[in-house]
Formats: C-alpha cells, sequence, structure tokens
C-alpha cells in the first residue's frame, strides 16, 4: 500500500489544521508544513568547488505545486 505526504504551504495554516484533522486516523498519510523559505545557498560569492552533485530533491517540482494550490502531495510507493 502507498504512503502519502501532504506538504502545505505555510501561508495556509487552515488548510494544514484541516487535513491533520482529515487524515489523523490514516496511517498512510502524514501532513507537514513546508518551512523552507529559500535556496540555502544565497552569497553571491564563487564557489571554488561544488560539491553538490546533483539536486537531493526527487521531485522538484514540489515548489511550484506549492505556488499553484498550496498542497503538494507525495506518493511513497
Amino acid at each position: 500500500m502507498a504512503r502519502y505526504i501532504f506538504i502545505v504551504s505555510l501561508q495556509h495554516r487552515v488548510l494544514y489544521d484541516y487535513l491533520l484533522q482529515r487524515f489523523s486516523d490514516d496511517q498512510n498519510a502524514q501532513v507537514i508544513l513546508d518551512h523552507r523559505s529559500a535556496k540555502r545557498r544565497q552569497a553571491e560569492v564563487p564557489v571554488v568547488l561544488e560539491r553538490r552533485q546533483a539536486d537531493r530533491r526527487q521531485q522538484p517540482d514540489i515548489s511550484e505545486e506549492l505556488r499553484r494550490r498550496s498542497v503538494a502531495v507525495v506518493t511513497i510507493p
């Protein structure tokens, strides 16, 4: 059975509270608030050696979903 993670925009606390209540009895659902505020590397100073090999996020379109719909749903098979 798949698991679902609902990531809710920080600006939509009412939606977060609703989803928490709605899925409180569902063992396969988790509701979290998105606390990301910006990309971590903000300095304009050039980096001598880039240590990151790739973006760690599996679904980089989550940020776009949060902007458009206030919630993103991640399915874990």
